[in-house]
């Protein structure tokens, strides 16, 4: 959602030497520190509007302007009545709209809304040629293609399903449907083929399962599919793969050598009893 625009001003200029001013000289003179304040309470209110004017003409606003300047009614209409004779306001607007303003107000106002516009024109234009894709009106139909094509996207595909569901009944770290976890199965599946990724994960999971052997390394599936040590060693020519099988039928039922470091496994020393391998798979 975009930022509503401001309106009306923060702050507006306050010379350092306003009290020097003729105007607000006479308000002092006459109302003591009471009509500085009336004044500039005035004008901080008058800023705040989006159009620069205060509207004066129901008596709640009177009553609460003269509460925020701390004096009676009757004192706050004779400093109104002297703003407007020393031209502190502009007398036809007060008296044809009953709103308080000047042109010395309008025109310092329209200093800073001209430096706003210039501002907001500048970050538009880097905003567009940063994100081009943001600039595009939004109708409700767009969005709804927008939420379509992005559901599609999440979506999986049947081959992609049954190896994500494959996968977690090997028990190794299971899943739950993600996009990451879907982009590397698709990646695979374009790469290899369902029937070779099923048989790397197989393949995969004997040695990892088998309690002699010890190798005990556990991957993610994303990571599986995507890591140059994943399913390529555990396709029928992968190194860790074949390294399994040799020392099956090397070794026989007693042999005490674990999968080297240099394929990727951890080393332990154990005894060794061979289960029929071609029977597991």
């Amino acid at each position: 959602m975009a930022r509503p625009q401001k309106e009306g001003m923060d702050y507006f200029p306050h010379d350092n030497d306003a009290v020097n001013d003729e105007k607000i000289e006479a308000l002092r003179v006459l109302y003591g520190n009471d009509g500085y304040a009336f004044y500039f309470i005035l004008l901080e209110r008058i800023y705040r509007t989006s159009t620069f004017e205060l509207d004066v003409s129901d008596a709640e606003t009177i009553q609460i302007l003269c509460k925020k300047v701390a004096v009676t009614e009757q004192q706050f209409n004779r400093m109104l009545e002297t703003a407007l004779k020393r031209k502190c306001f502009d007398q036809e607007s007060y008296e044809k709209r009953k709103v308080l303003t000047s042109p010395g107000i309008k025109k310092r106002a329209a200093v800073v809304i001209e430096k706003r516009e210039l501002m907001r024109s500048k970050y538009k234009k880097v905003s567009e040629a940063e994100n081009p894709q943001e600039t595009k009106s939004e109708t409700p139909q767009s969005k709804g293609k927008e939420r379509l094509k992005e559901s599609k996207e999440k979506a999986y595909t049947p081959d992609e399903s049954e190896i994500l569901s494959f996968w977690n009944l090997k028990d190794i770290i299971k899943h739950s449907e993600s996009l990451s976890i879907k982009k590397e199965i698709a990646k695979a599946l374009k790469k290899l083929g369902k029937q070779k990724v099923i048989l790397g994960i197989t393949q995969y999971s004997n040695v990892l399962n088998d309690e002699e052997f010890y190798y005990s390394h556990k991957f993610t599936l994303a990571n599986f599919l995507k890591q140059g040590n994943g399913i390529p060693n555990f396709l029928e020519d992968g190194q860790i793969w074949m390294n399994y099988l040799s020392r099956r039928k090397t070794h026989g039922y007693g042999w005490n050598q674990g999968i080297s470091s240099e394929d990727g496994g951890e080393v332990k020393k154990s005894k060794y009893e061979v289960h029929n391998m071609y029977e597991e798979l």
